[in-house]
């Protein structure tokens, strides 16, 4: 069963209850600074938590969000938890190649713990920008050279320490033991990850890289600063 495939079938389970990535979607979200009706690309959108979270944030506000992602499976745990959703849409696309929409599609791209895996950056990031419309905005989150598992284990933990009331800690706690199973796996493969990232298979990059990516792309207004318990980089960019 390929890599990804096998990652999939943990991946929603796990990371919808660690605090670090419940606090990451708000970090997307907040930095998306959602307008009316504006329609959103979602690159390798995963099992749909993304989705949901922005669908949820921006009620009433006309959103379409597209979403595309190259793992069938993942795909199909999209189309679950987003089925009740309007105006969201959902493709299997590899983003390695040309995307398939035209010019000046998208108000907003948004690309979380996708480009590491991607074999050019370059060129998706530059196929963000030609899908975008003008003045558009690409939001993304994406790991630092020196990532680890540790920080979000830690955080998560710290999190929950100072929950109150006592029955939200209790529930937390049980919630964290239950998925014990779950989680260890997640973290072995997370260790194959980011192995792959310290060899260079991956795309760690350096905030200077990913500024220089991005103004090589022709972005603008370049924003990039920590997220996800300072194990990634947040960055905006504008078209």
């Amino acid at each position: 069963m390929p890599f990804w495939d096998i990652y999939s079938y943990f991946y929603s389970l796990s990371l919808r209850n660690l605090f670090p990535y419940s606090r990451l979607l708000e970090d997307l979200n907040d930095t998306l600074d959602l307008k009316e009706r504006e329609r959103i690309l979602d690159a390798g959108c995963g099992p749909g938590l993304v989705i949901e979270k922005v669908i949820e944030e921006n009620k009433g506000k006309g959103t379409s969000i597209t979403g595309v992602d190259i793992n069938r499976r993942m795909i199909a745990y999209a189309h679950r938890k987003c089925r009740n959703l309007s105006n969201v849409e959902l493709r299997v696309a590899d983003l390695n190649k040309s995307l398939e929409f035209p010019d000046n599609s998208f108000d907003k791209v948004i690309c979380s713990n996708t480009l590491y895996a991607l074999g050019e950056p370059h060129t998706a990031i530059s196929e963000f920008h030609r899908v975008l419309k003008p003045a558009g905005a690409l939001i993304m989150a994406n790991p630092k050279p020196n990532a680890a598992q540790d920080a979000l284990i830690r955080e998560h933990i710290s999190t929950i320490n100072r929950l109150t009331p006592l029955y939200r800690r209790a529930y937390h706690i049980l919630v964290s033991l239950l998925l014990i199973p779950v989680n260890l796996v997640v973290i072995a493969i997370n260790r194959i990850i980011l192995g792959k990232g310290k060899a260079g298979r991956y795309h760690f990059l350096t905030e200077e890289d990913l500024r220089r990516i991005l103004k090589e792309a022709g972005f603008t207004n370049i924003s990039i600063k920590s997220c996800y318990a300072g194990q990634n980089w947040l960055v905006r960019a504008e078209k």
